[in-house]
């Protein structure tokens, strides 16, 4: 059966001389895996590097017949390219890693994630603007790990928990904030580390 669905694109993997494997996102969290056969040559169906991580695309595919299988992508649209993530070094690598995170905790099968795909977007949105990347870095992980029902929540994160993270850029938080972000940064980075080495054995 042929089905024409959004997606944001979590990894790209070279397959064969012509072919990529895909994973990505769907608006209801389900990761799925795509065989996209002759993409590497393919200038009318996947041309303008609309293949790449990070970019809000809508595909058009041929489902696999059993679960675990690879869909096969006949077609690929680019919706949103997220460009501005590529400004620099610290925007880009911070872009990916929110993409690593979110594809080793996201599974096939699971279509009640909608939380898990609006907090890689918006995410991704605010990369784009982002004046502070370890500010939006701390505010991620507090909400990646809320979400996934494994974060103990300390008095300081209140502000951040509360705010929507696409609203990361534009707020006025104190300075006595921004120390204590600056403070836990290293800890917090290593919990979701540790979480999502745990996160991917199950």
């Amino acid at each position: 059966m042929e089905v024409k669905e959004r997606f944001i694109i979590l990894r790209k993997m070279k397959y064969s001389e012509t072919d990529l494997i895909l994973h990505a996102l769907s608006p209801l969290g389900e990761k799925l895996s795509f065989l996209a056969r002759g993409a590497l040559r393919s200038k009318k169906r996947f041309g303008g590097g609309v293949l790449e991580p990070s970019h809000f695309v809508q595909f058009t595919y041929k489902q696999a017949e059993a679960v675990g299988r690879m869909n096969t992508l006949n077609e690929a649209t680019l919706l949103k390219d997220f460009k501005k993530i590529r400004q620099d070094y610290d925007h880009l690598e911070l872009a990916l890693h929110v993409l690593d995170c979110v594809s080793r905790v996201s599974q096939e099968g699971d279509r009640s994630s909608e939380a898990l795909f609006n907090l890689l977007g918006n995410t991704l949105t605010a990369v784009e603007s982002c004046q502070d990347v370890s500010l939006l870095k701390m505010h991620f992980y507090l909400k990646f790990l809320m979400q996934q029902g494994v974060l103990n929540p300390e008095p300081w994160m209140g502000p951040l928990l509360k705010s929507n993270i696409i609203e990361s850029n534009s707020q006025g938080h104190d300075q006595a904030l921004k120390k204590e972000i600056s403070l836990q940064l290293m800890t917090v980075e290593s919990v979701t580390r540790q979480y999502l080495q745990t996160a991917e054995h199950h």
